[in-house]
C-alpha cells in the first residue's frame, strides 16, 4: 500500500486525552498527498529558454522544476533568482562543464550560492558529461548527485519508493533529439510507470527545439511535448507528484528516518502526535512536509502543529494533513464537538479597512513586496497556496477585498497555508507579501 505504517495502539490509552478510542494507527505516505509515484524535471546547462520558455511552461500548471547552472557560462543570474523566488529548485552542473567536475563539488556549489538566494543554498548537483566525480566530495556538499540514464550504467531508468541505492548516483532519462523521451506520450508514459510501481522518475533536458539556448544546445526537446505532460499531470494529479529533485530527496530520505510518537492531548475529543528524525545536518535540516492521515470516525477536525494551523481535510475515514518532521506537537481536535476552544479556529473576518486603510484593493495593503530572501509563495497544481522558507515567521492570507482569510506560521521548508475559492489573494510573510491566484 502507499504509506508507511507506524502502529501506535499499543501505546497506553492514557497517552490520549480521549481515551482509546484514539489509540488508532497513523501513516506516512510514501509520496505527497498520498500519491501513487513522483516525477523530477531537470534541466540542464542555465540556458537563457530556461528562464523565458520553462518557467512559464511550468507557472501555468502549478510545478516547480530543478535548474542545474554551469557558473563560467554566464547564466542570467536575475532570471534563475526569479525562478528561485517562485519556488523552482537552481541547483549545480559545475563551474567548467569540463569532462569531469572532480574539485568543483565545493567551489561551485558556494559559486552559485554567492548569486541566488534559496532556502539551504544548492543541496542538488548534475554531472557533466554524466560522469560521477569525487563521491565523497558530492555527499560532503549535496544531498542530490545525478547521472543520465540509469540503464547506461547498467542501472534502471526509474527508481522505486525508496530512491536509488547511491544518493551520489541518481538517474535521469534523457530527453529531445537524441533522448529516449521526445513526445508528450513519451513523459506520459513513464508517468504512467513510476505511478503503477509506486516510484519516481526523473527526466533530463537541456534546450528547447527553437528556443534561445545558449550552451544548452545537445538533444533539444520540443516544448510542447514538455507543456502537454505537465497538462496530463495536472488532470492527474492525485496519482503523480511532479516536484524539484532535491525535495522528493528530502521526502524519501525523512519518510523512511521519521517515526510517530503518540503525545498528550490534554483534552477530550483530542489526539496529539509528534513527528520526529535525527537525520539533520549541515546541508539540510531534512524539514520537508511529510503527508499523515489518520484513521478517524470525526467529519470536521481542526489541525495544528506548534499552534500554527495546518490545512486539513477529511475523506474516507481518514483525516489527511501534512506536518513537519521536529517541527512541535500536532494536535488533531473534533471540531464539531468543541469548536469554541480551538486555537486553530478561523480568524474573524476583518474588513478592508481594518488592514488596508481606507481601500478595498490589496495593493493597499501595508506591506512590501517580496525581496528574494528565501521566500517564495505561489499556487500549486492542486490549488493550494504554498509558502517556502517561511519558518518562524507568521503568515497571513488576505483575500481580494483585504479580508483576513488565514493566520499560521511558517514551520518548514514548505507549507500549504490555504486553499478556497478562486481569486486572487495575498500572502504576507512577516512584513513582506506576493499576490497569488488560485484558479
Amino acid at each position: 500500500m502507499n504509506y508507511k505504517k507506524i502502529s501506535i495502539a499499543s501505546v497506553a490509552v492514557g497517552m490520549f486525552a480521549a481515551g482509546a478510542a484514539f489509540a488508532q494507527n497513523a501513516e506516512i505516505a510514501t509520496w505527497s498527498g498520498f500519491r501513487k509515484g513522483a516525477a523530477s524535471f531537470t534541466f540542464d546547462d542555465g540556458a537563457p529558454s530556461h528562464v523565458t520558455d520553462a518557467g512559464p511552461t511550468f507557472k501555468k500548471y502549478g510545478y516547480k522544476a530543478t535548474f542545474n547552472i554551469v557558473v563560467n557560462w554566464n547564466p542570467n543570474w536575475s532570471g534563475f533568482q526569479g525562478l528561485a523566488d517562485e519556488g523552482h529548485e537552481i541547483a549545480s552542473h559545475s563551474n567548467s562543464h569540463g569532462n569531469n567536475m572532480s574539485g568543483e563539488e565545493a567551489s561551485s556549489k558556494k559559486a552559485i550560492e554567492g548569486k541566488i538566494k534559496q532556502k539551504y543554498g544548492i543541496i542538488t548537483v548534475a554531472y557533466p558529461n554524466c560522469n560521477v566525480p569525487n563521491e565523497s566530495a558530492v555527499k560532503q556538499n549535496y544531498i542530490v548527485g545525478r547521472i543520465c540514464n540509469g540503464s547506461w550504467k547498467g542501472m534502471n531508468d526509474e527508481m522505486g519508493k525508496d530512491g536509488p541505492s547511491n544518493w551520489a548516483q541518481v538517474p535521469a532519462t534523457m530527453t529531445g533529439a537524441e533522448g529516449q523521451l521526445k513526445t508528450t506520450n513519451d513523459f506520459t508514459g513513464r508517468m504512467q510507470k513510476v505511478i503503477q510501481s509506486n516510484g519516481w522518475a526523473a527526466f533530463l533536458t537541456h534546450g528547447f527545439q527553437g528556443k534561445q539556448n545558449g550552451n544548452a544546445n545537445y538533444s533539444p526537446t520540443d516544448l510542447n511535448a514538455i507543456d502537454g505532460a505537465l497538462k496530463w499531470a495536472q488532470q492527474n494529479d492525485k496519482d503523480i507528484w511532479v516536484a524539484p529533485m532535491g525535495y522528493v530527496a528530502m521526502y524519501i530520505k525523512e519518510r523512511k528516518a521519521s517515526k510517530i510518537e503518540p503525545q498528550d492531548g490534554g483534552a477530550a475529543n483530542t489526539m496529539a502526535f509528534e513527528l520526529k528524525h535525527s537525520i539533520a545536518d549541515n546541508i539540510s535540516k531534512y524539514d520537508y512536509p511529510l503527508s499523515i492521515r489518520v484513521k478517524s470516525d470525526w467529519k470536521k477536525v481542526e489541525v495544528t502543529q506548534d499552534g500554527a494551523k495546518l490545512e486539513s481535510k477529511v475523506d474516507g475515514g481518514y483525516i489527511y494533513f501534512d506536518a513537519v518532521p521536529n517541527a512541535g506537537k500536532i494536535v488533531v481536535k473534533n471540531a464539531d464537538a468543541a469548536p469554541e476552544s480551538s486555537s486553530s479556529a478561523e480568524p474573524p473576518q476583518s474588513s478592508s479597512s481594518e488592514v488596508a486603510g481606507s481601500s478595498s484593493s490589496t495593493t493597499a495593503l501595508p506591506m512590501q513586496a517580496f525581496d528574494g530572501r528565501h521566500l517564495a509563495a505561489y499556487v500549486d497544481a492542486s490549488g493550494y497556496i504554498v509558502v517556502q522558507g517561511a519558518q518562524g515567521m507568521n503568515i497571513t492570507v488576505f483575500n481580494s477585498l483585504g479580508n483576513v482569510v488565514r493566520t499560521t506560521k511558517g514551520l518548514g521548508f514548505e507549507q500549504k497555508v490555504y486553499t478556497g475559492a478562486k481569486g486572487m489573494y495575498v500572502v504576507k510573510i512577516g512584513n513582506q507579501a506576493k499576490a497569488v491566484n488560485i484558479k
